[in-house]
């Protein structure tokens, strides 16, 4: 009877352990996505002490530079741990942007950052095919309805094959296009970021909802990630 009592006390420590808070801190937040009240999507531990925000215009090449340069040790060295929470927002800034951000959001929330990446890693491709099409035919992407427009757009930029490798059809993808609600809260968060936050050009950050300024870029932004408090 003693030994099944020793035995017993020794396999309810051995699960203590294997549930104790060390163990749960070793969990991988930047596999977390969820999505904010306004709209943008959140990699990372929703109750994170710090939060970055980032306002992102997909037609900004320093967005994609800072996307290309950020997005392995952003979330290795701070997102994963549940440090820091990092949320992209929209800053709309032209028609082309606006079709990628919509796109951007096919798929869900889990889908989200694989296809802003996407987006962002191909831009110099895609933007080149912009600056080379005809004036007369990008003025057409701002005639007609909306969604016609958009597709248009999806269209002659190529941005149906991007989305073709990320697994979304082409007839999913004019869905998502489609999508009025996807739509206004793009507008929303470009709305926010202009009225509220008082952005003045991409990629912008704040931090635990505090403008930074003057930082635009990897570089300037990971020392002011590195001085954040941890606990």
């Amino acid at each position: 009877m003693k030994y099944r009592s020793a035995y017993l006390a020794s396999a309810l420590t051995a699960a203590a352990v294997m549930i104790s808070p060390a163990s749960a801190q070793q969990t991988d937040w930047s596999k977390r996505v969820t999505q904010s009240s306004i709209g943008g999507h959140v990699m990372g531990n929703p109750l994170a002490k710090n939060r970055l925000v980032e306002y992102v215009s997909y037609t900004c090449s320093h967005c994609a530079d800072f996307e290309v340069a950020s997005s392995a040790p952003l979330k290795s060295g701070f997102i994963a741990k549940g440090q820091v929470s990092a949320e992209v927002r929209n800053y709309v800034r032209d028609a082309v942007d606006f079709t990628a951000a919509v796109l951007a959001r096919c798929g869900g929330r889990t889908k989200f950052f694989g296809n802003h990446h996407a987006l962002m890693a191909s831009q110099d491709k895609w933007l080149k095919t912009v600056m080379a099409t005809p004036q007369d035919v990008q003025k057409t992407w701002y005639e007609g309805d909306l969604n016609g427009r958009l597709v248009k757009i999806a269209n002659a930029v190529g941005f149906y094959g991007i989305m073709a490798k990320r697994g979304i059809t082409k007839a999913q993808a004019n869905i998502c296009l489609a999508d009025k609600d996807a739509q206004e809260k793009i507008l929303a968060m470009t709305k926010y970021g202009t009225e509220v936050v008082k952005i003045t050009g991409t990629p912008s950050f704040t931090i635990n909802d505090k403008l930074l300024d003057k930082v635009h870029s990897w570089p300037a932004l990971k020392p002011a990630l590195a001085a954040l408090p941890t606990n």
